[in-house]
């Protein structure tokens, strides 16, 4: 520091030696005055936020120590559960090796199985042959009793033939009786002739009858073997079918007792393998039982370490309290030169405010402004990390549900009135209030509870609580990473309780809006800021200037953000362009599809991707942006959600061409832009980039206050431009905002049920690779569906004063004014 001061009498009343400076001119004076106050006030600041942040150091170490507890309870918890796993393992491979040994034994007992049944098989296959040959011998003894039955037939013939005879003669007998009685005496050697021929004509008839008896028993005898014959016959054909039936048994049994082999032998290969396996995994569990005790003792350490840091922290405040005394001692004995004036920053917003209120804004100039005007129970870091504000600490509970939140007692609105946590619960659950109709309740509509309040269903949100007048617990209805993340949004400032019933926004963070007009805005310091007083007592807000970048070359601002071509070069070329930063910002420009308008031939899925193709994103960086922007293949910029795995559409007027020709489009209609009064430049460029493949366009222009109900303008529109910059590096503040339906800032009024399952799973992921694999299927899907043309993710530059230090623009295009310095 500089020794530029007349000393005071010191404690003991001695006079100390009052060194004299004589100065070239009182303009020099005058510069070194300004020069001195600025070094008071830097090092008065200095050391009051120092002492805050190792306050704040402090309460998060607390935090940290009490994390670190938990998870010591969590990973001794864990030992018991690996030692119960360990033991189960154990049990299991024995069980394992027993039913190896059973699936051995089974393999064995099937394969003789196999074997006898192939040998029943086989016979099987004989008892087929010999009843076949059976059936051949009963067809041939058939063949033979038919043969007998004719030669009986035959031999009945030959009766029928002696019966014949034997009459004639019986007939010739009597006659020659009868001529032998007529003879008399002479005819008596006759008669005796004729009589003894009669007998043996009888007796022949006799035998034929008898012999015709016995055949009629042959004949019954041959009929009932034809029977039996039959009947063993049937017998046979029945017995044969029954066999063919028991081979086909067999052949089955034997193909399933083959493939129970295959099988038990796969199980078994399986079950030798799955023996390995958990011979591996009993190895690994004994190696994770190791790490667990280890990861035990690491708690242990790092439980020690941060015991340790707790300590230093306090030693270091002490020394700080110390040092911070002897300052304002050693500054009470050197009396500053002149008066002390305000320092002051001045900056111009490029267009008027859409309004003070932290809850209802979603535009990002807008929320950078407010932002250092509010603040909530957290707050977001340059780099986009979760900071503490209200809260000092907050841990969640084992239900992995409820957040609780400790308030830090000395922080006050700019009213002077102390922060409770009944300010909070009122002010998020205004935020939800379907009064209010926030475009921002998706930021904390997960809390539990939240949507029947938003319904008005309910009369408070069931998950927040106030616990007492510095706790605050709030319950989700299912686990959410990115909760944390979302909080710390500017739309969940919290504000006085009292005031906002009144319809004041009285907030408590750095700066305090002091007076106000259309054009004009101006801030004043509050001195009690939880974050430590800002370094520049107040900051004058200029709107509207359309001559902004030269009053800034002029020395009228102390910073200018760049954000085209023209602004670049003109800075680039002036002395002040070496005190240019350039930021990649996590946002992305793109001109959008109007969805509800289905009878628009341009809102059809492959016209949207034919326009895709059409658009020379890189002529629009290079004309409009002077390369201060890379190319956006996704809505979603690949900080937040990698896209190296979407396809995406490349500059290709041809396939574009192609796709309008198969589709058959008629081009007679033009593409109808939704617009404000003075359309964006870059959509010139897409303009003329839709001529070139046949696609004429025309501006439907609205007022300021129809453009803020875009999402509501449906009909009669095609296409829109917008740009969105992300609240949070969760991905959720892309996609929820601009893909979810029913939210106001959907302008396209997208909606795809697997997106809003994927981003509901997404939302609930506890293992963060899964989480982000699911988001990259959502961001593929929303590629390969076209709601929108991602033009470019732009970068922006900030150029400041020689005299103006730590201007830090974030990757999510804030500035905090109370970190701005003037040297």
């Amino acid at each position: 520091m500089f020794d530029i001061f007349k000393r005071k009498s010191n404690a003991k009343g001695d006079k100390l030696e009052e060194t004299t400076y004589v100065a070239a001119s009182s303009e020099e004076d005058s510069a070194v005055e300004l020069q001195l106050n600025l070094i008071k006030q830097n090092e008065e600041n200095l050391l009051h936020n120092l002492g805050g942040r190792i306050e704040d150091s402090a309460n998060q170490t607390e935090n940290l120590i009490n994390a670190i507890d938990s998870i010591a309870n969590r990973v001794e918890e864990q030992v018991r559960h690996i030692y119960s796993v360990v033991d189960e393992i154990g049990h299991y491979s024995a069980m394992a090796e027993e039913l190896h040994a059973s699936s051995s034994d089974s393999y064995r007992t099937a394969s003789a199985t196999l074997d006898i049944v192939e040998e029943g098989s086989k016979a099987v296959n004989n008892t087929i042959e010999s009843m076949d040959e059976i059936n051949q011998s009963m067809s041939n003894v058939l063949n033979e009793i038919d043969s007998l039955k004719t030669s009986i037939g035959q031999i009945e013939d030959v009766l029928n033939i002696i019966r014949g005879i034997a009459k004639q003669t019986n007939l010739l007998a009597l006659n020659a009786n009868i001529e032998a009685a007529r003879a008399g005496d002479a005819g008596r050697g006759f008669a005796v002739v004729a009589t003894e021929v009669k007998k043996l004509a009888d007796r022949s008839a006799e035998s034929a009858d008898h012999i015709s008896d016995i055949i009629k028993n042959i004949q019954e005898n041959v009929n009932t073997t034809i029977r039996a014959v039959d009947d063993s016959s049937i017998k046979v054909r029945e017995g044969s079918s029954v066999a063919q039936e028991s081979r086909k048994a067999f052949q089955e049994i034997e193909e399933a007792i083959k493939g129970m082999i295959h099988l038990i032998n796969e199980i078994t290969e399986a079950i030798s393998t799955q023996t390995s396996s958990l011979e591996s995994i009993v190895l690994s569990t004994d190696e994770m039982q190791q790490s667990s005790e280890k990861a035990m003792s690491m708690v242990e350490s790092a439980m020690m370490n941060t015991q340790f840091t707790m300590a230093t922290l306090k030693e270091l405040n002490q020394v700080t309290k110390l040092l911070d005394g002897m300052t304002k001692k050693l500054l009470e004995q050197q009396e500053v030169v002149g008066e002390k004036e305000p320092t002051i920053i001045n900056l111009a917003l490029s267009s008027p405010l859409q309004t003070l209120d932290p809850a209802m804004t979603n535009v990002m100039e807008t929320l950078r402004f407010l932002n250092n005007i509010h603040t909530g129970l957290l707050t977001i870091s340059d780099t986009g990390d979760v900071l503490p504000s209200i809260a000092k600490n907050w841990h969640v509970e084992d239900d992995n549900l409820t957040w609780i939140f400790n308030l830090r007692n000395d922080a006050t609105f700019h009213n002077g009135k102390k922060v409770t946590a009944y300010d909070v619960k009122y002010s998020l659950e205004r935020l939800l209030s379907p009064k209010l109709s926030s475009p921002n309740t998706w930021f904390i509509d997960y809390i539990e509870g939240a949507k029947k309040f938003m319904e008005g269903m309910e009369s408070e949100v069931k998950g927040i609580k106030v616990l007492d007048q510095y706790r605050l617990s709030i319950k989700l209805e299912s686990p959410f990473a990115g909760f944390l993340l979302l909080l710390s949004h500017g739309c969940c400032s919290v504000m006085d309780a009292e005031e906002l019933k009144k319809g004041n926004f009285v907030g408590c963070g750095p700066y305090v809006l002091d007076s106000y007009n259309d054009d004009e805005y101006h801030l004043v310091a509050h001195d009690n800021y939880l974050g430590g007083k800002p370094y520049c007592d107040e900051v004058e807000v200029k709107v509207g200037d359309k001559d902004s970048l030269d009053n800034f070359i002029n020395g009228k601002y102390d910073f200018y953000i760049i954000q085209n071509k023209k602004e670049y070069e003109t800075i680039r070329s002036h002395e002040l362009g070496k005190n240019m930063s350039f930021v990649d910002l996590v946002g992305t420009f793109y001109v959008g599809f109007k969805l509800k308008n289905t009878s628009s031939p341009y809102t059809q899925k492959r016209m949207r991707q034919a326009i895709n193709y059409a658009i020379n994103k890189k002529r629009i960086i290079d004309e409009i942006f002077g390369g201060l922007a890379t190319t956006a293949k996704c809505i979603v910029p690949p900080g937040i959600i990698p896209y190296d795995h979407v396809e995406g559409y490349e500059y290709s007027p041809e396939k574009a061409k192609r796709i309008i020709r198969e589709e058959g489009i008629d081009l007679t209609r033009p593409l109808v832009f939704l617009s404000g009064e003075n359309p964006h430049p870059m959509l010139k460029l897409v303009e003329e980039d839709l001529k070139a493949v046949g696609i004429t366009c025309k501006y439907k222009k609205v007022s300021r206050e129809e453009l803020s109900r875009a999402h509501e303008l449906q009909e009669g529109y095609d296409m829109y431009f917008s740009g969105w910059y992300a609240d949070t590096l969760d991905p959720s503040s892309f996609i929820k905002p601009l893909f979810m339906p029913g939210n106001q800032t959907n302008l396209s009024a997208y909606e795809n049920e697997q997106v809003v399952e994927l981003v509901e799973k997404a939302t609930q992921m506890a293992n963060p690779k899964k989480r982000d694999e699911i988001y990259m299927e959502i961001q593929r899907i929303i590629s390969e569906d076209a709601p929108n043309v991602p033009i470019l993710h732009p970068q922006n530059a900030v150029c400041t004063k020689a005299d103006v230090h730590n201007v830090n623009l974030s990757s999510l295009a804030m500035i905090k004014y109370d970190n701005i310095m003037r040297q």
